[in-house]
């Protein structure tokens, strides 16, 4: 069976009119001034790494890669953007390794990429949205550029487990849509696997060749 690659255009083909895809909240649900703090502490963090000019780009990389890894529950998120085809990482230790190795570096490419474009922006929480009371919460915040100008509202969907909370999906202003990151991946995915006959290995192939695009573009950005 022919496969269509995914490409730039067809990652955002069909995110036209989809909005956000997280249910609207209660107007009387309330904030959590602790996933608040996690993501004003940590997506500050994550800004100022990427315009940190003192260090080299290799060793930039590598801390911003590091501070994802704890920011967002990437083995999580690994696991939902492959929906029903998920199936197949639990009985196969190996493609289930390479799977979240593979699927780590293109979506923390993706936030270096998106996220770089800010470059000295200052982030700032607005407010937050309890989902389920303590568990799981949208934290709303704004991206001013450094200057002045529009700000942009990035969304960042947090879960708690114990005491510990983790980002598993971020809201993005992408070609004019806010876009959550996550559901559209899985769309993409879903699409691809289903034309493939459900070859996890070609669509990692795939995301290698959009990561190390996505890795040319930001160094070239930032030269």
């Amino acid at each position: 069976m022919t496969t269509r690659p995914i490409t730039r255009a067809t990652f955002f083909a069909g995110m036209m009119g989809l909005g956000l895809l997280v249910a609207a909240p209660d107007a009387y649900a309330a904030r959590n001034a602790d996933a608040e703090n996690f993501v004003q502490s940590n997506a500050t963090a994550a800004l100022r790494t990427l315009t940190d000019t003192r260090v080299g780009t290799p060793q930039r990389r590598a801390q911003f890669d590091q501070l994802m890894a704890r920011f967002a529950d990437m083995p999580r998120i690994s696991s939902f953007v492959l929906g029903r085809y998920g199936a197949q990482l639990r009985s196969d230790a190996a493609l289930r390794a390479e799977w979240t190795r593979t699927f780590q570096d293109y979506s923390i490419a993706v936030y270096e990429d998106r996220l770089g474009r800010f470059n000295g922006a200052a982030i700032r929480v607005t407010d937050s949205t309890e989902r389920v009371a303590g568990r799981d919460v949208i934290v709303n915040t704004e991206l001013t550029p450094r200057g002045g100008g529009r700000a942009q509202l990035v969304q960042w969907r947090l879960l708690r487990t114990g005491d510990v909370w983790k980002v598993v999906d971020v809201s993005l202003l992408i070609e004019g849509n806010q876009i959550w990151l996550a559901q559209q991946q899985q769309r993409d995915f879903l699409a691809q696997l289903d034309r493939n006959n459900g070859d996890i290995r070609a669509l990692m192939t795939e995301l290698r060749s959009l990561t190390a695009s996505l890795r040319q573009r930001v160094v070239a950005r930032n030269s």
